[in-house]
């Protein structure tokens, strides 16, 4: 008797409960990373009394996002996350830092994450997003975030980081995770809610060149 095939669970990767004895002291390893690093930022912190925003930064800085969040920020962020066993890791690693997640991307639960996140901002929190994840390709803007801050009548928040010593992986993204004790340079530039009838490519464009010119690492 033929066995008709099953359609790939459309539910996120979770870390493995014998897994999480390693998520605490890597969370403590990474914290400790974080602390050696000297950051510099064009700011002293984010006025986000108005409310909410939509915050924006490529995939391959998201090492240092949570410690920019805590730092800068005084609403909470909630990220959204692949529902990938990669995300699974960054969901654990986020928690520890203080970062609430919604899984999801462009092609697998993406409507219910953006309904998701639309609840959280709503709530209060600001939602964090890498416009080119969660697989690529790489420094190329989709145009999901424009559709959130439109939901939510919300602004941007361009988080540009530039890191001048780190090592590479070899991922779509080529993720960069900064040298210990080296520099790290935070942008954070406001940007307006999509203006009406304005087209989303226009918008994405625009954000992506901000983004770009505020996050390519020294030579």
């Amino acid at each position: 008797m033929s066995v008709a095939p099953q359609e790939p669970s459309d539910a996120p990767a979770v870390v493995p409960w014998y897994h999480w004895a390693w998520v605490v002291p890597m969370a403590l390893f990474f914290r400790l990373w974080l602390a050696t690093l000297r950051f510099r930022c064009n700011v002293e912190r984010i006025d986000d009394s108005a409310g909410p925003v939509v915050l924006l930064l490529w995939h391959d800085k998201l090492f240092v996002s949570s410690w920019i969040a805590n730092r800068y920020f005084s609403r909470p962020v909630t990220a959204l996350i692949s529902t990938s066993k990669d995300g699974a890791w960054l969901v654990a690693f986020f928690r520890f830092m203080g970062i609430a997640a919604v899984r999801g991307s462009s092609n697998r639960r993406g409507a219910a994450a953006l309904i998701t996140l639309t609840r959280s901002m709503r709530a209060g929190h600001h939602a964090g997003i890498t416009p080119d994840g969660p697989k690529g390709p790489a420094l190329e803007f989709k145009t999901g975030a424009v559709s959130l801050a439109r939901l939510t009548r919300s602004p941007f928040v361009v988080m540009g980081i530039r890191y001048h010593a780190c090592w590479r992986m070899r991922s779509w993204d080529r993720f960069a995770m900064p040298v210990p004790f080296s520099k790290v340079v935070v942008t954070l530039e406001r940007e307006p809610m999509p203006a009406e009838g304005e087209a989303d490519e226009i918008i994405s464009a625009r954000l992506k060149a901000r983004l770009d010119e505020t996050s390519t690492d020294p030579a």
